[in-house]
C-alpha cells in the first residue's frame, strides 16, 4: 500500500470505530496485506482517534498469548495494540452493551511500568521495570464477524478487538506472587465461564512485556513509564450480554468487576 492509501485506511477504521459500526465491510483496497502493514495503519488509526477526543496513548495491549486464542483468532503468535485514555475504567465499572457490537470480557494481569522498556528487552530488565500489578478486565468488542476469517493483517490495524480496559486495586507487592501457577477466573452472574492460568501465557505473563518491547522497538517506539500494559487473556474471553455482572479474579492479585447495563 502506498502512504495515501494506508491513511485512507486508517481513516476508514477510525471512522467506524467513532460510529460504533462494524469493520467487516472494509473494501478490500483498504485491507493491510502483512502485519507490519496492520500496525502502521493502526498508527495512523491511533493519532485519528486522538484528534476525534478519545485521549492520547495511556498503554498497550497484548493479545493472542495462550495457544487456545491464537487457534481461536486464526493467528500464528501475538498481536499488539494501542489503548487511549477514554478507555480505561476503574473497577466497579458500569458499561452499555448497546454501545458496542459484541462485547467481550477477558481475564488479564495488567502491568504498570516504573521505567521504559525498548528493542533488545530481556525478561530480566521487564522484571526489573514493573512498578505495579493489577487484576483486570479488557473489553474487547467483535467488529468483524467472522474474526478467524478477517485475517490478522486487518485486526492488527484495528487494535485487535480492544474496546476497553477495567483496572482492579493496584498491588506493589506484586514479586510474593507465583504467576506461573495462577489461575484466572471469569464469572458471569456469579457462575464460572472461563479458567486459565499464568503459565498458559508464553509460559509467564511478563514474557507479554518483553514480546512487546521488542516488537515496538522494532517500529521505533517503547513502553514508557507510567504506561499500563495489559497483558493477555489467561482464559478465553467471555462473549457478554446485556444484564450480566463480570467478576474476573486472578490468585495473589484479587479481582475486578464490570456490569452491562
Amino acid at each position: 500500500m502506498t502512504p495515501a492509501q494506508r491513511a485512507e485506511a486508517a481513516r476508514w477504521i477510525s471512522s467506524r470505530r467513532i460510529a460504533g459500526t462494524s469493520v467487516a465491510d472494509i473494501p478490500a483496497s483498504l485491507k493491510p496485506s502483512s502485519p507490519e502493514e496492520g500496525y502502521a495503519i493502526a498508527r495512523l488509526v491511533r493519532e485519528e482517534l486522538t484528534k476525534a477526543g478519545r485521549g492520547e496513548l495511556v498503554g498497550w495491549k497484548v493479545g493472542a498469548t495462550t495457544a487456545p486464542m491464537q487457534k481461536l483468532l486464526n493467528v500464528p503468535g501475538p498481536c499488539a495494540g494501542a489503548m487511549l485514555t477514554s478507555s480505561r475504567f476503574a473497577s466497579p465499572a458500569t458499561l452499555k452493551s448497546e454501545q458496542y457490537l459484541k462485547l467481550g470480557c477477558e481475564c488479564e494481569v495488567a502491568v504498570r511500568l516504573a521505567k521504559p522498556l525498548g528493542k533488545g528487552t530481556t525478561r530480566q530488565d521487564a522484571d526489573a521495570a514493573v512498578a505495579a500489578l493489577y487484576p483486570a478486565i479488557e473489553i474487547v468488542d467483535n467488529r468483524y464477524g467472522d474474526f478467524a476469517a478477517m485475517g490478522p493483517a486487518t485486526l492488527i490495524a484495528d487494535d485487535f478487538f480492544h474496546s476497553g480496559f477495567v483496572l482492579g486495586p493496584e498491588v506493589r507487592d506484586w514479586s510474593r506472587i507465583d504467576l506461573v501457577s495462577a489461575a484466572g477466573v471469569t464469572r458471569a452472574d456469579g457462575k464460572e465461564v472461563q479458567r486459565g492460568k499464568g503459565s498458559d501465557m508464553l509460559g509467564h505473563p511478563f514474557e507479554s512485556l518483553v514480546w512487546l518491547a521488542n516488537h515496538l522497538g522494532s517500529m521505533g517506539e517503547r513502553i514508557e513509564a507510567g504506561q499500563i500494559v495489559m497483558t493477555g487473556s489467561l482464559p478465553l474471553p467471555h462473549w457478554a450480554s446485556a444484564g450480566q455482572h463480570i467478576q474476573i479474579s486472578i490468585d495473589g492479585l484479587g479481582s475486578a468487576e464490570v456490569k452491562l447495563a
